[in-house]
This record gives structure tokens, C-alpha cells and sequence, in this order.
């Protein structure tokens, strides 16, 4: 392999002009393929596939689970009840005029025109809007007593104030039946707490109004929302300072989102780019070379463009989440450059360079890639495509690395060679002879025997989200008045026909108005009460017009006439509510219903090719989910969804690829170092370490209380790798040193230790970020790679200088397996 690299190297060194020439065009041929391939968001494709999953999936692409901006407009106690609608106007005006391109729409405001809409469609579709009840109600109002009770509460009526409003109304319904169905709607509510008061979704104590924006962007599009939010802001501020008694305040997933993307770029702004300043000016003076640390990074971009446009071919479009994982395992590539440049810094002879890093950056490369290509085995297309980009850039780094480094670098010449930095001066410390070290090392093992079970897998992604004072403020007063912190599940009526699934969303309402009448839920939100299916719309005008059959119409006519009269009514004064009872009534289709605001049935109903969903919003408490799940499994094609829960089944379903990953890896590694090695002791003295190092990594998790998160669950394989790497030239360090009595270890800890430097800066900084996620990779990332350079810095020299050195000074031969088995 160092004859093949060096070959290169001098064919190379006489046509470097040409050879530049061909790196540029090879860089804009790779950009222009990278730039073609499509990338996708949909954060699903993390779960393991399989057909319970697939149809999961397909069910909540199809359902309508709308992340709306709550608005609180909140009045404070010695202000005007009068500006609280004030400002509510305002503020609708001001966001339909200035963020009009950001939102789809916003509820919470019932103008007289929907409400009159509403009023006429339930009324020339009564008897779809009708239960049995209703028709008790019906029955016990066709009494003469009833009757005369009525006439005279509509002669009061009539001259009341309100008299010229209700006129028309009281002549098309004088039993009031429409107002009954119109009841019905408060089960669109959200909370009992809320009233429609001048037109606003007012709090019963007249102190709240509550808003609710319909983003067009999705949640997850952070860049194009954080212009939305801040014009959110804008205006209330604004307002705020007009109507100094009134506020308003803004919750909600796309609020939240922006808030942890500013809160991740602001962290990112001052930690890395901090980290990035001194690990340039440290990587200058150390290499003594301006442009040194930019030639680090160039095998690295080259590895990655190669493997991004591979992926382009393999796949044409793939997840940006396996992209966004592997630029973070990434940082295992640099190594690479790094142990190039610190050989090349002590010792500039170009063939003893490649005989000395050649073949462990290969089988570092190598290892690095069969472990991340085990992620092919598994049933998850994030993960997959995680795999070919990790293994791809990994390999053709290595190699870039090793042509373009000792092309383009020439180190100066050292003129006092005896003289050593810190960095030298550490690794030049033998950590293998220090008993105190080993000692602790020895306790801290067998602490973590016990320690490493206590390490759990934290699924909730909430305690992952940045929230500011102000969304904290928000959310508290919210749950105020909405609950918030009690359970929410949605049930699911799916299917391919429509009107089946119409059907389905009937008998969910049913049972669910059941359970709330036995306590087993706290309230619920459906229409299934509203819109029906068309065999369900046929049985309730079959329903009316029986009721109505015979002499029952002209009994109820006759009695109204007669008692009318006494109140000086006129014989046509009912003559609408007589037309009513003769009317013909047909069925309605969904885009009837759609044409009614007040009935939400974009909200809750989505006819969509693929797949036909009505949906049901459930608040209980989190003690009744399994109750309602049992009674909604009986019912075919309908499901309980809760989002919460399928995001942790999500999350555990990642941790558990990683973990598997994990042990498919390691077997891998073993198999690649004894085809390199082709020695079973030397195999075992280099992946004994990155076992013990795994292991004081959980069992110091155990004792600090770190939980295993979705964030830093990914950065175990980044240390998995940084170890593999140690281990492997360590190792290699450890054989030359033996076989040719170089002293050449120094060196290769030397790069080891700028390897965990850079690291530590690039990542460890990040400890100091508030958002959580942030902090949480950087504590795992701290305590990983920490722990695996003292490991290898103390582990490895031990158990060679145990099994090798000092057998050989003795006279015996270095250890072998075969002897402990078959002495």
C-alpha cells in the first residue's frame, strides 16, 4: 500500500499543475451532480419498515393534524372589556394585511354572515341535524299546554327589543329546533370554558380571546417561518404599546420550532465560531503553516462530494436527515489529514511517510467503512442512506488524504528538533507506566459493570426543545384555560370511500360522547355528528318524515293557529315552519358541508386520492388511553393515534437501529483488522480497547445521570469510530516500535492528541450552548472521546508491554492465544 501511495506521489509531483487542473474540474463536475440530487424531510423514513408501520404512516400523511399558532389576547384587571375585542380586530387586520403570504387562515372569530350561513343551512337540513332526543323534545312539545306555552314566548319575544331581529326566525321555527342542532356545535369547542362573545371564542370570564393561525409553511421549514414569527412579534408589540391594558401572546409548534432553530444558530455563532478561531490559530503555529489547517478540510469536502454525488446515482433522492448525521461523523475524517501532516512535520522523507501512515489510515478507512455499510441490514432508509454517505466519504477521504496532504505540504525544517511543545511534550508522557492512572481506570471498569444498566433512552422529545421565558410564560397561561398538560390523542376514521369513512366517523362520535357521559374522558371534539354518511343522512329524513306521517302535522298547524290567534297572530304567521314540515329533503355531499365554516370540516376531514381520513380530538387523561384504545380497536378502520407516543415508538426504533448498529460494527471491525493483522493478538490488543472504552462511557452516563437522547445517540458512533481509529494506530505504533525500536510513538500519539483537540473544539465547545439538544451531544461527546484517548494512551501500551516486551525480555515469545488455550 506505501508503494502504491508513494508511486503516485512522484507521478504526481512532476505534473502538479496538470494535476490542479484536473482537481478544479473534478470539483465543478461533483458539485454540478451534487446539486441534482433531491433531498426529502419526512422524518418516518427513521422508522423501521414494516407493514403495520408502512400503513401507520400512510394514515398520518392522510390526516389532518394542523399545528395552528395559538394567539392569547389576554386583558389585565382594571382594563376594558371593550378593548379586549378592540384589539382582537386589530391584531386580525394587521396579520391578514402584513403576513398574509405566511397564513392559511384564522378561526376563532364567527362573523354575523357565517353565523347567519350556518343558521339557514342547519335549518333547510333540519332533520340531518336531529338525534332522539331531539325528537323526545319534539313530542313533548306538541302537548296543547306546550304549544300555548310557546305561542306566548314568541308573542314576548316579538315585542322585545330583539323582536324585528328574531321575527323572521320565530315564523320558519317556532319550536326552536334549529337552535337546538345549532347546540350541537359546542362540541367543536375546545374548552367549556369558551363562549362566543362579540363574535370572539371569548374565556367565560371575558379577560381571553383566543386566535388560532393556520401556517401555510410546515413546521419544520425554520428559514422561510423565522420571517413569519418576527412579524408575529412585531405586531403585537406594537399593539401591546397602543392598548397598554391588553397583551396578546403566541404558542405553538411553528413558534417553537423557529425558537430552537434561532436558539441552535445563535448557540452555533458564538461557541463554534469562538472554537473555530483558536483551533485555526492553533493549528497554524503548530504546523507552521497559514494555509495548513484549510488543507485539513480539503480530503474531507472531496470525500463528501464524491459520496453525496454517489448517493445522486444510487438513489436520486434521499433523506436529509442521514445527510444532516453524517456531516457530524464527518469529524472522524479529519483525522486523517491529521496524522498525514504530523508525520510529515517530524519527519519529511515522503517514503518512509507512506510506510508509516499508509496502511493504518487504510485500515482505519476501511473498518470505519464496513461499519457504517452494516447499516444497509437494517430496515430503516435514513439509516441506509446514513450508511453509503458515511462509508463512501469515509474511504475516499482516506485516500484523498493521503495523495493530496504530501503534495501540497512541504513542512519547514525544524531547527532545534529536541526542542517540544505542550502537545509533544504530552504525548511524549508514557501513561501506561502510571500506577495511579491504571488504578483508577481498574475501579472505574468495574464500577461500570453495574453503573452502564442504569443508562436510559430519554423518548420525550419536549425536554429536547428550547423554550424562552416568554414561550414558558405562554404556555403556562395557556394551560391555564386549555389544559394543555392533559392528555391529547386523535381517533381516526380511515379508509378509500369517503362515505364509509363518514360512517366510521359517526360511530367514533357516538362512543366517544359515551365515554364522556361516564367520566372516562375529559371532553372530546368531533363532527361526526354533523356530517354523516349518505345511508346515515337517508335514515334521519326517513326518521323525519315518519315522525311527521299521518295527521301529526296538521294537529300540530291547527293548535298553533288556534292559539295564535289569541295572541293576535296571524293564520299565515307560521306559514315558513308549515312549508318546512312538507319539504322534500335530500342528501348533502362533503363539499356542501365544506361550504359552512362554523362545521370545520377541512379541519377534520381530509378527501384526499391516497387515503380518506376524519378525525376526532380527544383530551383525557393519560391513565384512560388503554381503555379507549381496546373500545376504538373493535371499530374497523378506525385508530387512536397518539403522536406523542408514535414519536417515542420513532425514537426507541432509532436507538434500537444504533445500538444494533453498534454490534454489527464491532463484529465487522474484528474480521477487517485480522485480515489486515492476520494476527489474532494483535486483533484483540486493538479492539479490547475500544470495548473497554465503551464501557466506561455508559458506566460514566450511569454515574452522572446522562440519558441516551435521539441528538446524542448519534455522536456513540462518532466516538465509536474516533476509537477505532485510536486503537488501530496505536497499535501500529506500538508493533513498529517493537519490531525496528523506531521510538516513533510520540508521533502518532502527537496526531491522536490534535485529533481529540479539534474535536473537543468543534464539538466539546458546545457545552456551553443553553439550547438542550446542543448540550446534550456535547457532554456525551466530552466524556466519549475523553475517555478513548486515555484508553488508548493507557490501556494498549499496558497490555503490550504485559503480553509482548516483557515476555521478550524475559526470553519467552509474545504471548499467544493458541498457549492459553492448550497450556
Amino acid at each position: 500500500m506505501a508503494k502504491v501511495f508513494f508511486h503516485i506521489y512522484k507521478y504526481l509531483i512532476s505534473r502538479k499543475s496538470i494535476f490542479i487542473g484536473f482537481l478544479v474540474i473534478l470539483i465543478g463536475i461533483l458539485v454540478f451532480f451534487a446539486s441534482k440530487l433531491q433531498f426529502e424531510e419526512d422524518i418516518s423514513k427513521v422508522i423501521p419498515q414494516s407493514e403495520e408501520s408502512k400503513t401507520l404512516n400512510k394514515i398520518i400523511e392522510n390526516t389532518n393534524f394542523s399545528d395552528n399558532i395559538i394567539l392569547n389576547i389576554s386583558l389585565q384587571e382594571q382594563g376594558d372589556p371593550n378593548d379586549l375585542s378592540l384589539y382582537a380586530t386589530e391584531i386580525i387586520d394587521s396579520l391578514e394585511s402584513q403576513c398574509g403570504e405566511y397564513i392559511s387562515k384564522i378561526q376563532g372569530k364567527v362573523s354575523d354572515k357565517d353565523m347567519q350561513k350556518t343558521m339557514d343551512f342547519i335549518y333547510d337540513n333540519l332533520p340531518l341535524f336531529l338525534d332522539q332526543k331531539d325528537y323526545d323534545y319534539i313530542n313533548d312539545h306538541l302537548l296543547i299546554d306546550s304549544i300555548r306555552s310557546t305561542v306566548q314566548s314568541n308573542y314576548k319575544t316579538l315585542i322585545s327589543p330583539s323582536g324585528i331581529i328574531a321575527k323572521n326566525m320565530i315564523r320558519k321555527d317556532p319550536l326552536g329546533l334549529s337552535f337546538r342542532a345549532l347546540k350541537k356545535l359546542e362540541n367543536l369547542k375546545i374548552s367549556d370554558e369558551f363562549e362566543i362573545h362579540n363574535g370572539f371564542l371569548t374565556a367565560n370570564n371575558k379577560r381571553n380571546i383566543l386566535l388560532f393561525i393556520k401556517p401555510k409553511l410546515p413546521v419544520n421549514e425554520t428559514d422561510a417561518n423565522t420571517g413569519f414569527v418576527d412579524k408575529l412579534y412585531d405586531i403585537s408589540s406594537n399593539l401591546n404599546k397602543k392598548y397598554n391594558k391588553v397583551s396578546s401572546a403566541y404558542y405553538g409548534s411553528t413558534v417553537i420550532a423557529v425558537g430552537n432553530a434561532s436558539q441552535i444558530k445563535t448557540d452555533i455563532q458564538y461557541t463554534v465560531s469562538i472554537a473555530m478561531t483558536v483551533l485555526l490559530l492553533l493549528l497554524i503555529l503548530f504546523y507552521r503553516r497559514i494555509l495548513a489547517p484549510f488543507l485539513l478540510f480539503l480530503p474531507t469536502v472531496f470525500g463528501a462530494l464524491i459520496a453525496i454525488v454517489a448517493l445522486y446515482f444510487i438513489r436520486g433522492k434521499i433523506s436529509a436527515i442521514s445527510i444532516g448525521i453524517g456531516s457530524v461523523l464527518l469529524g472522524i475524517t479529519i483525522d486523517y489529514s491529521l496524522h498525514i501532516l504530523t508525520h510529515y512535520r517530524n519527519n519529511n522523507n515522503i517514503k518512509q511517510l507512506y510506510q508509516d501512515v499508509a496502511k493504518p489510515i487504510l485500515m482505519s478507512s476501511i473498518t470505519t467503512a464496513i461499519a457504517f455499510f452494516c447499516l444497509l441490514f437494517l430496515k430503516t432508509q435514513v439509516l441506509q442512506d446514513l450508511g453509503i454517505f458515511a462509508a463512501i466519504s469515509v474511504l475516499s477521504t482516506s485516500v484523498f488524504a493521503l495523495i493530496l496532504i504530501p503534495l501540497f505540504y512541504k513542512p519547514k525544517e525544524v531547527k532545534n528538533k529536541n526542542s517540544k511543545n505542550l502537545i509533544e511534550k504530552i504525548a511524549g508522557y508514557s501513561f501506561g507506566k502510571n500506577k495511579f492512572l491504571i488504578a483508577f481506570l481498574f475501579v472505574a471498569l468495574i464500577i461500570s459493570f453495574f453503573t452502564s444498566k442504569k443508562v436510559t433512552f430519554n423518548k420525550d422529545l419536549n425536554q429536547m426543545n428550547y423554550q424562552s421565558d416568554v414561550m414558558l410564560k405562554a404556555e403556562q397561561n395557556l394551560d391555564k384555560i386549555l389544559n394543555l398538560s392533559s392528555k391529547s390523542v386523535y381517533l381516526v376514521a380511515y379508509g378509500d370511500d369517503m362515505d364509509q369513512v363518514l360512517h366510521t366517523n359517526t360511530k367514533i362520535n357516538s362512543l366517544l360522547k359515551q365515554e364522556q357521559r361516564s367520566n372516562n374522558i375529559i371532553r372530546y371534539s368531533s363532527n361526526g355528528f354533523l356530517i354523516n354518511s349518505k345511508e346515515e343522512q337517508e335514515s334521519k329524513i326517513d326518521h323525519w318524515n315518519q315522525f311527521w306521517f299521518g295527521s301529526v302535522k296538521s294537529i300540530l298547524k291547527a293548535d298553533l293557529i288556534r292559539e295564535g290567534k289569541k295572541q293576535g297572530f296571524k293564520e299565515t304567521t307560521y306559514q315558513p315552519f308549515y312549508s318546512l314540515l312538507e319539504k322534500q329533503f335530500t342528501l348533502r355531499s362533503l363539499d356542501d358541508f365544506s361550504e359552512v365554516k362554523s362545521f370545520l370540516t377541512e379541519e377534520y376531514i381530509l378527501n384526499n386520492k391516497e387515503l380518506k381520513t376524519a378525525v376526532s380530538l380527544v383530551k383525557m387523561e393519560e391513565s384512560q388511553k388503554d381503555h379507549l384504545k381496546e373500545l376504538v380497536e373493535s371499530i374497523p378502520n378506525a385508530i387512536l393515534i397518539d403522536r406523542k407516543e408514535i414519536s417515542e415508538t420513532f425514537l426507541g426504533g432509532l436507538k434500537d437501529n444504533f445500538s444494533t448498529l453498534i454490534y454489527y460494527s464491532f463484529i465487522a471491525i474484528v474480521l477487517i483488522l485480522l485480515l489486515f493483522f492476520r494476527n489474532i493478538e494483535l486483533t484483540l490488543l486493538t479492539v479490547t480497547p475500544i470495548a473497554i472504552t465503551w464501557l466506561l462511557t455508559l458506566g460514566l452516563m450511569g454515574v452522572f445521570g446522562i440519558e441516551f437522547t435521539i441528538f446524542n445517540v448519534i455522536i456513540t458512533t462518532f466516538i465509536f469510530g474516533l476509537g477505532v481509529d485510536y486503537s488501530i494506530f496505536m497499535t501500529n505504533a506500538l508493533v513498529k516500535d517493537y519490531t525496528y525500536g523506531s521510538k516513533d510513538i510520540s508521533t502518532y500519539k502527537t496526531s491522536i492528541l490534535l485529533s481529540v483537540i479539534t474535536t473537543i473544539l468543534g464539538v466539546g465547545v458546545l457545552i456551553f450552548a443553553k439550547h438542550p439538544a446542543l448540550r446534550s451531544i456535547s457532554v456525551l461527546s466530552l466524556i466519549g472521546i475523553l475517555t478513548t484517548v486515555i484508553v488508548a494512551f493507557t490501556i494498549q501500551p499496558l497490555l503490550f508491554q504485559i503480553f509482548v516486551i516483557n515476555r521478550t525480555k524475559k526470553g519467552f515469545s509474545p504471548i499467544k492465544i493458541r498457549q492459553l488455550l492448550f497450556s
